[in-house]
């Protein structure tokens, strides 16, 4: 059994300490011993400060943050050098930003990496996080090519995210009308992009129900949707259900699991074509697919469902299909072929 610590920047409600979390837990089932590092907060730096505000307003929410769902320790450092490792402890940086912690490391431990994307205008942070031998792993297929172009034979492979199946499905009679998507402001996510799209359906279709869901504020050009924050998983499972389409309009994406969610919930993917969702959707098999930044292109591919309800149906079922592909069983299983091909890398 192996020692392993995942090296998170903290507690927040993003998908990679969601999928941090929940691989975290898998591996201790299966008898591993396992817990999360998280840089201690500086309250007196502009970015600590901002870091405790942005925390407490989370912490604040009945529903925010996944740490406290993990199930093993957590411990936060200074230096990750502070803490104490057993002999051949599997350090993993999952993220970009985390990469720089580790590899500063001077304990004799087995240090990796964890790609979960990349940035759409990566910094220089970000481009110097991937290069040299540390080995990596990443969770999309369609990622290595560009992980291998950077850090050649340091990419091991790909480990997966998956869908809790019990958690997201579709709900029998559920009364499908609407078109839903998330909403994140960040600029990987082309959020000019999503509110565009659905301002131009909400106004071509105003009978069309929208549901969008996010950790953040609405914005005001979003004042036609039904919107909600933070929602926990029953609620998200309902919203999902009362979409005939799920709207993704993401530059980039690791591989992302609102799609999963959306897919095993019955709705019909339209997405840009980022690596990520690519991994997933196989345009006109299992969902559509429109170039990145092509507003007009995604207007057509909902419209196109919106008048064609056997396409739509036709597409979710090979969606349900596709998603039995992507199941969290299957990712830790080759999380754990790496934890064993790691020391000989």
């Amino acid at each position: 059994m192996a020692t392993v610590t995942f090296a998170l920047p903290g507690d927040f409600r993003s998908g990679g300490v969601r999928v941090t979390v929940i691989m975290a837990n898998l591996l201790r089932d299966r008898g591993h011993t396992v817990r999360i590092a998280c840089p201690k907060v500086r309250p007196f730096s502009i970015d600590g400060l901002k870091r405790l505000v942005r925390q407490r307003l989370i912490r604040s929410n009945r529903n925010a943050g996944f740490l406290h769902q993990f199930r093993g320790p957590i411990e936060a450092y200074g230096k990750l050098d502070d803490l104490t490792f057993a002999p051949g402890e599997i350090v993993i940086a999952v993220g970009t930003y985390m990469v720089a912690d580790v590899r500063g490391m001077t304990k004799p431990v087995i240090k990796a990496r964890f790609n979960h994307g990349f940035a759409a205008k990566p910094d220089a942070i970000q481009a110097k996080a991937w290069d040299g031998p540390m080995p990596t792993i990443t969770v999309s297929r369609t990622l290595l090519p560009q992980l291998r172009k950077i850090c050649g034979d340091a990419a091991w492979g790909v480990v997966p995210n998956g869908v809790d199946t019990t958690a997201y499905y579709a709900e029998p009679g559920a009364s499908r009308t609407g078109i839903g998507a998330l909403y994140n402001p960040h600029p990987n996510k082309a959020p000019e992009d999503l509110i565009a799209v659905l301002q131009t359906l909400h106004a071509k279709h105003p009978d069309v129900p929208q549901h969008v869901f996010s950790t953040e504020p609405a914005p005001p050009e979003l004042g036609h949707v039904a919107y909600t924050r933070y929602p926990p998983v029953d609620e998200a499972r309902a919203l999902y259900n009362r979409c005939k389409i799920w709207l993704v309009t993401s530059l980039t994406e690791g591989l992302p699991g609102v799609v999963l969610e959306a897919m095993a919930c019955g709705c019909t993917i339209v997405t840009s074509d980022n690596d990520g969702s690519l991994e997933i959707i196989r345009d006109g098999v299992n969902g559509l697919v429109t170039p990145r930044g092509d507003r007009e292109g995604f207007v057509r591919q909902v419209e196109r469902l919106l008048a064609d309800d056997l396409l739509r149906r036709q597409l979710a079922a090979a969606g349900d299909q596709t998603i039995r592909e992507f199941t969290w069983d299957r990712a830790a299983d080759r999380m754990e072929e790496f934890l064993r091909a790691v020391p000989g890398l």
